[in-house]
């Protein structure tokens, strides 16, 4: 089978917008999956894990750039201006998962009625592709509804909610609720049909379904729940990079490569559920902000081998400010399960959180340089919970988030400002800005689809 003209059709599916016309554009004479492994190649393939997109680093407070204008959807994004996109232009944020949630859907829809393979083997696949679409579900509600909140969930507007492959229908808005029960619905006796050990390092297995269960109730704010299922994945892999054993192979020259860091994430020892963005280089331009840098101290590993004063020829910048020399990571991670282990056991003044973090930090410094944390270390266990995690997870495109939930509960409290041309745009912590824009392209191909309030 020729894998890339099976899924050709997506691309009209990917503002779920289809014109009455479609039927006619579609290329005649592809290939329609009838047999189990044609499902299967489906949902095997390497781009289902490459749906996100960075632009939640460009906006949180991660990141510094004084060379950013307003006429780039990063500039615009960098800035929170109302719209990040034009009409004539995509969005990978929205179209990307949308792509791939269609092929899902396919699978969803038509596997259990294939050809050839036992009614097992079907039903692994249907688990692994609504493993797929649970994800893409709770990346696009992650960035296009406002934080979730039990309270307003059933009248907050979420994502349109595309469950079936229709590349015909001019979908609405769901609510918060009825996306978040579709994610769950999705994972309902997931972790019993899936394997083990998945076949490659792409594809999602038990420990991949525990930690994105996890992640989903943490940005539901019921800790303990996330606790639980953390606990499920750390079960299944609590390695560690022991980042004490890597070294420069020139420190003057830092681009030139890391010995022993592992070649690629997906090589990680640390790694549960490799997920990459669409543009992981993309924070390589940017600086550090201010803020962020001042968290770590000289002696933290992942200061000294994530960011670098130093150009690809290994001069120095003239301004002296930090750049991200390490690409970004999106994985569901071991140190991601710790912490929220952590946060949960915080949020009770449990100090067996710092137990957690420091089996964590003892890997991030040289023995020599490394100091377990105390209550000391902060006004109280939340604050130090909260540090670590922002320090250990600045390359995985979680702090966007963590801002919107703790500004939610009113612990994130800093108003942020940047100046272009001598105008100030704010993100205020009560901001609509938390949202991002419905993108202009799909609110033009379907008036069904309400935009999202970003007026200050």
């Amino acid at each position: 089978m020729k894998k890339i003209e099976l899924m050709i059709v997506v691309v009209a599916m990917v503002l779920l917008a289809a014109c009455d016309d479609f039927i006619d554009t579609v290329p005649k004479g592809k290939v329609i999956p009838t047999t189990m492994d044609d499902f299967k190649s489906m949902i095997i393939d390497v781009t289902a894990s490459s749906v996100a997109y960075p632009m939640a680093n460009v906006c949180s407070d991660d990141v510094f750039n004084k060379d950013l204008n307003g006429n780039s959807s990063a500039g615009k994004a960098y800035y929170w201006m109302e719209d990040f996109y034009k009409e004539n232009e995509k969005d990978p944020s929205w179209n990307t998962p949308y792509e791939q949630m269609y092929k899902m859907n396919v699978v969803v829809q038509y596997v259990m009625d294939s050809t050839e393979g036992t009614p097992e083997e079907k039903a692994a696949i249907l688990a692994e592709a609504k493993c797929w679409r649970a994800y893409y579900n709770w990346y696009l509600q992650s960035l296009y509804a406002p934080a979730y909140q039990a309270g307003t969930a059933s009248t907050d507007l979420s994502v349109p909610l595309a469950q079936v492959p229709d590349l015909e229908a001019k979908y609405s808005r769901a609510t918060v609720e009825q996306v978040t029960n579709a994610i769950w619905d999705d994972l309902k006796n997931a972790e019993t049909l899936l394997p083990e050990d998945a076949a490659n390092g792409y594809r999602p297995n038990k420990a991949a379904v525990y930690a994105l269960k996890a992640r989903i109730y943490f940005y539901m704010c019921e800790y303990d729940k996330a606790a639980e299922q953390a606990k499920l994945a750390l079960g299944k892999n609590s390695a560690l990079n022991d980042m004490r054993t890597w070294s420069f192979m020139s420190e003057e020259m830092p681009f030139v490569g890391i010995i022993n860091k592992p070649l690629n994430y997906r090589e990680s020892p640390e790694k549960i559920w490799f997920q990459e963005t669409g543009f992981n280089s993309m924070l390589t331009s940017y600086c550090i902000s201010d803020d962020l840098q001042a968290m770590y101290g000289a002696a933290d590993l992942r200061f000294k081998f994530w960011f670098t004063n130093r150009d690809r020829r290994g001069n120095i910048w003239e301004d002296g400010r930090y750049r991200f020399l390490q690409d970004l990571d999106y994985s569901f991670t071991v140190p991601e399960m710790m912490l929220i282990e952590a946060e949960a056991l915080a949020r009770k003044n449990d100090a067996k959180a710092l137990d957690i973090l420091n089996n964590l930090r003892v890997m991030r410094f040289k023995t020599e340089d490394y100091t377990p944390l105390t209550k000391a270390d902060g006004p109280d266990l939340l604050s130090i919970v909260l540090a670590e995690r922002r320090r250990e997870l600045a390359l995985s495109g979680l702090r966007w988030l963590d801002m919107k939930r703790l500004a939610k509960e009113g612990r994130y409290t800093k108003t942020l400002v940047r100046t272009l041309n001598e105008v100030d745009y704010k993100l205020e912590p009560d901001s609509k800005l938390y949202v991002f824009p419905i993108p202009p392209q799909v609110l033009s191909l379907n008036p069904n689809i309400i935009p999202n309030d970003r007026k200050q």
